[in-house]
């Protein structure tokens, strides 16, 4: 028995609908448990939801901007029906609480299960992995959305180690940022520093040259992210760990120029 779908299956702004994921639940209908993940925007705990086993998203919003980066979320999630990417069940899109309800998968993300649970993958591991989460990286492209933050600590594993791609709180259709150019941004008066600063966005390590050469992120930057990702499944290692940030991102910034 599915979950049921209150009418109008809209959110409160009425930017966000969906035919299939229910985005108005009854407080009777879910429970929260325990943490199970924190992070600088969210904290995601184990919960229930009509009696299943769900992971909900709990984003930390603070200001009206944080309310709109979560509507912006939501209006991209009820989009995307990828196997390679997290299952979003139902969302909560209305104050005072903001929710996203995601299937529960049964291993950790993959640095938890590379670098806590200490697990070696075997090669055929290491292929699934690489070619399923490329197909989901594909599938977002195709809809010309760029993630902007693919790394193993975003790529949740189920119990056959299927990778699903999650975290979509950066993520961007690329027209909208293509469109905010840096010379757009100049024209208009404001200080470069405030471009870059909503641009430059993602994890240090894993951000591709050009976006911390200050270019707009790309498919390109998101294929970037992928690979160093996949170096790391494959040996285990962090990369760049034994670096400050300043001197990583002077690697990274050598390495570009010697593949110019």
């Amino acid at each position: 028995m599915g979950i049921q779908i209150l009418e109008p299956n809209t959110c409160i702004r009425g930017c966000c609908s969906s035919p299939s994921i229910p985005l108005h639940l009854p407080p009777s209908s879910y429970t929260l448990l325990s943490p199970i993940a924190r992070g600088a925007e969210s904290v995601v705990f184990e919960g229930t939801l009509d009696g299943m086993k769900v992971a909900v998203k709990k984003p930390i919003l603070s200001t009206s901007e944080d309310i709109n980066k979560f509507y912006k979320e939501l209006q991209l999630l009820c989009k995307l029906h990828h196997p390679g990417i997290a299952t979003l069940i139902a969302a909560h899109a209305k104050p005072p609480n903001y929710m996203f309800f995601f299937k529960l998968y049964e291993s950790p993300n993959l640095a938890q299960k590379l670098h806590v649970d200490e697990w070696t993958p075997t090669l055929s591991d290491s292929l699934m992995i690489t070619m399923q989460l490329a197909k989901a990286l594909q599938y977002l492209h195709n809809l010309g959305i760029v993630h902007r933050d693919v790394k193993p600590a975003n790529i949740l594993l189920d119990k056959n180690l299927s990778p699903h791609l999650t975290h979509f709180g950066l993520a961007e259709y690329k027209n909208d940022f293509t469109r905010v150019s840096i010379e757009n941004w100049k024209s208009s008066g404001k200080p470069t520093g405030g471009f870059h600063k909503k641009n430059m966005v993602g994890t240090l390590i894993y951000m591709a040259p050009e976006v911390l050469k200050k270019d707009l992120h790309t498919e390109k930057s998101d294929v970037y992210s992928f690979s160093v990702s996949i170096n790391e499944l494959l040996t285990g290692v962090v990369p760049y760990t034994d670096l400050r940030a300043e001197a990583q991102q002077q690697t990274i910034g050598r390495a570009s120029r010697r593949s110019d």
